[in-house]
């Protein structure tokens, strides 16, 4: 297949499954969710093909991901209760590591030495705690892909960095770094017991042993681990065990041929979590009463309208599909920021409003939840990246330019010098609904149709891991708060 053949085929799959999302939407929000409303999100995940350059096993760990979780929640609910779903992806990844445990021994050894390794970097775990607990290092995402301070990769990386790693362990060492990032190993992020304890009235010293009993019990054990946080925060929609042997039994066979073709590990824990999250969380009944304003569905469309405009029109410009990945994301970011321009908002107001709102809120709530802040940090990455791609980079990425017409062709940017707004005041409409967005930014984020270019791009060098970016990324929070950025070391390049 030819380049700009391949780069067609994996825009349209992508846009297809982004689409579809949006049509269950247009369809039932307002209602009630049903897991059956979803069926035909499951139809065009099935039509997902791999082409002769690319290798199958990768897409039928997405593709039977997708289908066992559909089945599996048909069995076992009719629905789900909204404060249960934040936690859907999160039961994927921990039936994956026991089947790696159980096929690689040699694996099950590593993962052992670095629980013995969590327990002796109680100076690293106590440090750490203690600035997620104040909030040192500013709003956080709980779950980064890059080494961000503050996130749960940053902690488990400066532990691995003192482990003496032979070639294969540091291959097992970005596996565990993976199943923290890109894959979502138990519902768990670091601080979560460490936070709960301290509010609890338990001395730093106690509360760091909780934080190093959990995050080991993470990595031993876990499937036991995801039901019993699943049983701590009262999780009902369906039977937590029941769903993770089931799970665990079905994509036994999908795992197995992926491990025969050479698929990292890492790839095997990340694609699968991924893949299935628009059933039951990017489709969801609070997605449902969220796009009950028409707005909302109006701003998505007209986002993945920019998007699929920028792709399609330089089908022949590109170099590879990361490249078309980082300029669907980055369409969407500046597409976003065009809006919030449109009504006169600038990416450095809603940073620092998000921060100091942080900032404030662990004040007022300093018995959190430990990832409560990560959607918002999400939009602050979107707006700030936005920012630099229409004023430092004139509106293009990699010399491509974002068409951004359909915002103003639907409606979503307005011309304010006619027409009749009612109230004659309403002109933080569009502002308001990226702000509930801003709470669960999956869609505009347009996360189904990045899921699916990373599943094309693994699928061309599956030997190499989707692992945590070793790099500072000058997140939009250091553009607040600068200093943060000296947290992020040198050394953690090594791996």
């Amino acid at each position: 297949m030819k380049p700009h053949e391949l780069y067609s085929k994996a825009i349209d799959e992508a846009l297809s499954l982004m689409k579809a999302d949006l049509d269950i939407l247009r369809k039932h929000r307002g209602g009630k969710f049903l897991i059956k409303d979803v069926r035909p999100y499951l139809d065009v995940v099935d039509k997902m093909e791999s082409t002769e350059e690319q290798e199958e096993a990768v897409f039928f760990l997405h593709k039977d991901s997708v289908r066992n979780h559909y089945e599996i929640l048909n069995e076992l609910t009719k629905t789900l209760a909204q404060q249960d779903e934040p936690y859907i992806e999160h039961f994927q990844t921990p039936a994956l590591m026991e089947i790696l445990y159980e096929r690689d021994p040699e694996f099950r050894e590593f993962v052992e030495k670095f629980i013995l390794e969590i327990g002796n970097s109680k100076d690293i775990i106590s440090k750490e705690s203690i600035r997620k607990y104040s909030g040192f290092y500013g709003p956080t995402c709980a779950l980064d892909l890059a080494l961000t301070p503050g996130s749960t990769g940053y902690v488990l990386n400066q532990i691995i960095e003192r482990m003496n790693l032979s070639k294969k362990e540091k291959y097992y060492a970005q596996t565990v770094l993976a199943s923290k990032s890109w894959g979502l190993n138990t519902a768990y992020a670091f601080g979560w017991k460490f936070i709960e304890k301290i509010e609890d009235g338990k001395s730093a010293a106690e509360a760091v042993e909780e934080e190093i009993k959990n995050l080991q019990m993470m990595f031993d054990h876990p499937m036991e681990t995801q039901k019993k946080l699943m049983d701590d925060v009262g999780f009902s929609s369906f039977n937590s065990g029941q769903y993770l042997e089931k799970y665990k039994k079905r994509m036994q066979k999908t795992v197995e041929d992926s491990l025969d073709r050479g698929v990292h590990y890492a790839n095997i824990l990340m694609i699968p979590s991924l893949s299935i999250g628009d059933i039951g969380h990017h489709l969801s009944q609070s997605l449902y009463d969220l796009f009950e304003d028409w707005l909302a569905l109006e701003i998505v469309d007209a986002i993945v309208e920019v998007v699929e405009k920028t792709l399609k029109r330089n089908i022949d410009k590109y170099k590879n599909l990361s490249q078309i990945l980082h300029i669907a994301t980055g369409s969407a970011a500046a597409s976003i920021t065009s809006i919030l321009e449109s009504e006169g908002f600038t990416s450095g107001m809603i940073i620092k409003l998000l921060t100091e709102r942080f900032q404030n809120f662990i004040q007022k709530y300093p018995y959190r939840g430990v990832g409560l802040e990560f959607h918002n940090v999400d939009f602050m990455e979107a707006v700030y990246r936005g920012d630099r791609i229409l004023h430092r980079d004139n509106g293009k990425i990699d010399g491509i330019r974002v068409e951004l017409s359909p915002l103003k062709e639907r409606g979503i940017i307005r011309d304010f010098r006619s027409g009749c707004i009612y109230p004659n005041c309403g002109f933080t409409s569009r502002f308001s609904v990226l702000m509930k967005f801003s709470d669960h930014f999956c869609l505009p984020n347009i996360e189904p149709m990045s899921v699916a270019l990373i599943t094309n791009i693994v699928s061309l060098r599956p030997e190499k891991p989707m692992t945590l970016e070793r790099r500072c990324k000058q997140c939009a929070v250091s553009s607040v708060l600068p200093f943060r950025c000296e947290h992020y070391k040198e050394k953690e390049h090594a791996l």
